[in-house]
């Protein structure tokens, strides 16, 4: 893997930066470098306003957000204060302290470029895929999931393919899924590589226990019933790959799983023109 692709990489960069923002060990070197310093910060910033505009968000990664917190707190607050005249009290930089030397200049950059550097943070944790998440580490989630389920709680089902054009090769693979714990797994292996900016895949899960009739267009009974949404996912090798159910709503009794292809983003309702993989009830 290339450490640049590496979440682990990327985690101890920001901390670097972060280090930097802070003004923790800071050579000579670098103190020259603080117009330069700015001027990347903003250009992030720049691509950061870019970048959430469109994606939704999800936590820091673990300790980064409270690490961040912590060393902010040792700053004072710059807001200009009223005195008992109630004028506004400018902002002096000579009434704060100067940690480890710094110029009165540098300080006042602190609390600006604590902001960018935590942007930083939350932008490189949700440009992330959710497929980032270490393939032996679901493949020990989804074991764990099927050990510790009753037989009798558990949803194991094959996938059926269709003459769909995502299905590229010999499918195998199955769902496996929990109603209790509203928590499942699917394992896939057949299913077309996907251009996420053209088309994603999305997991629809039907619950014996909803209403029907909502979608009369696609026929009577289960297929008429408006299914729960269990999220979009892309599709990174034509080999097997394991994706974490995400299930937008409690599913009381699994009766039914389809996958379909959708606009990226995915959709609320699904036409199901495209329909690659389906798994039932034996």
């Amino acid at each position: 893997m290339n450490e640049q692709n590496n979440p682990k990489y990327t985690e101890l960069e920001i901390e670097r930066m972060i280090d930097r923002a802070l003004g923790q060990s800071i050579s000579d070197d670098q103190q020259l470098a603080d117009d330069e310093f700015v001027t990347e910060m903003e250009y992030a910033a720049a691509h950061i306003d870019l970048a959430v505009a469109a994606v939704d968000p999800i936590d820091l990664p673990t300790g980064l957000s409270e690490r961040i917190q912590a060393q902010v707190s040792q700053y004072p607050d710059t807001t200009p204060r009223q005195s008992d005249s109630g004028n506004t009290l400018p902002f002096r930089a000579a009434s704060i302290s100067n940690p480890e030397g710094q110029s009165p200049a540098s300080i006042r950059m602190i609390p600006w470029m604590v902001a960018a550097a935590s942007m930083l943070i939350a932008t490189i944790s949700i440009l992330m895929p959710r497929g980032t998440q270490p393939v032996q580490n679901l493949t020990r989630d989804r074991l764990a999931l099927i050990a510790d389920t009753p037989s009798e709680s558990l949803t194991q089902w094959d996938w059926i393919s269709t003459d769909d054009p995502a299905v590229v090769g010999e499918v195998y693979g199955d769902v496996v899924w929990s109603d209790t714990l509203n928590k499942g797994y699917m394992r896939i292996s057949g299913l077309a590589v996907n251009d996420s900016a053209i088309e994603q895949y999305q997991l629809w899960i039907f619950d014996a226990t909803r209403p029907t009739g909502d979608l009369p267009q696609f026929g009577e009974g289960l297929l008429s019933q408006r299914p729960v949404d269990g999220g979009v996912f892309d599709v990174s090798s034509t080999g097997e790959v394991i994706i974490e159910i995400h299930a937008k709503l409690k599913v009381e009794q699994a009766a039914a799983f389809a996958i379909t292809v959708e606009p990226p983003g995915g959709v609320v309702v699904s036409d199901r023109s495209r329909v690659p993989l389906l798994a039932l009830a034996p």
